[in-house]
């Protein structure tokens, strides 16, 4: 693949934003310059100190605007109207529009006259260089840059889009659920460092061939992935009697309502 010689410019340096950045500086295929503004000036020489061949910390949030050509409005939703209107935007410049709960139809007048504006779903792994990352929007330059953070998973609509956004909420319970098995392994003795290793390769072994096996059946699924009368079907069985499942589509559905879902 060609490298990617492009500017690439983010106004606010939260986690996400630094999430980006950092797998941004370690793709091979990366050869441009980051922007960097943001109110705390530690945050960016942080970022500047690790990759100083990488990063230019701008003046202001203007001197993005003016410099790059991808621009990460990286702002707390609760401000980033406010932010992003004080801000001259070039015709050039195209939006990855990365702000919770806030469709492109009500944020594109803030970034005018740019108008080549994708929403985008990053998540924390993207440092990694790895895991999913959810798009909206027709802009091949902003989705080959995205591509070199994590998997893009381009979607038709909006709605799926926060769909999906939902789902990423539960990452942190997902952590937690690991977090007891862990747990548990280490009251019967397990050394932690076994146990963290275990639980977390048998987790993304059990994603990757779900993903490669399951079909639209996933009840059928969870049939031929366990034993009759075997560990499984009991563990499956007992949390199924006590509607331990349903806590997780009830923790969706709170979520979903963020999105007006």
């Amino acid at each position: 693949m060609e490298p990617m010689n492009v500017s690439v410019g983010f106004i606010g340096v939260g986690g996400i934003a630094k999430a980006i950045v950092t797998g941004l500086c370690s793709a091979p295929d990366f050869t441009g310059k980051i922007w960097l503004s943001n109110p705390s000036p530690e945050k960016t020489a942080v970022l500047k100190n690790l990759y100083p061949d990488k990063i230019i910390v701008a003046k202001d949030n203007q001197d993005v605007a003016n410099n790059a050509e991808i621009i990460f409005p990286a702002v707390r939703p609760q401000i980033i109207e406010h932010v992003m209107r004080e801000i001259e935007f070039r015709k050039e410049n195209r939006i990855v529009h990365i702000a919770m709960g806030t469709k492109i139809e009500k944020a594109a007048p803030w970034f005018a006259p740019a108008v080549r504006i994708v929403r985008a779903v990053p998540l924390p792994f993207a440092a990694e260089r790895m895991g999913p990352v959810v798009l909206y929007g027709d802009d091949a330059v902003s989705a080959r840059l995205l591509s070199m953070v994590g998997e893009v998973v381009k979607v038709e609509t909006e709605r799926e889009l926060e769909i999906l956004a939902a789902v990423t909420g539960l990452m942190a319970p997902y952590y937690a659920l690991l977090g007891e098995f862990i747990k548990w392994s280490r009251e019967k003795g397990l050394a932690f460092d076994s146990a963290l290793d275990y639980t977390c390769s048998m987790s993304e072994a059990l994603s990757k061939y779900m993903r490669a096996e399951c079909t639209q059946d996933v009840a059928a699924f969870l049939t031929e992935n366990s034993t009759p009368g075997g560990t499984n079907e009991m563990a499956h069985r007992l949390l199924r009697e006590q509607n331990a499942f349903d806590v997780w589509h009830r923790a969706l559905d709170a979520i979903g309502k963020r999105y007006d879902l």
